[in-house]
């Protein structure tokens, strides 16, 4: 998407907004893949991201 920045002095210069990516480990198919996934599908539950869980951390009590 793109338009317009307007600062105060109200010149225009152009300008793009690009999505908020991350990249997520997640499982698609049985296999453990790397995507780019967009903050909002992350969020809306579209993609489950993987969790680790190693002996080091499987006792640890979650941090709130």
């Amino acid at each position: 998407m793109s338009g317009n920045k307007v600062s105060k002095s109200y010149n225009h210069t152009r300008r793009t907004w690009r999505p908020n990516l991350l990249k997520v480990k997640t499982e698609i198919a049985g296999t453990t893949r790397t995507v780019n996934v967009c903050t909002r599908c992350l969020r809306s539950g579209f993609v489950t991201k993987k969790i680790n869980v190693t002996p080091a951390n499987a006792g640890a009590p979650k941090a709130n």
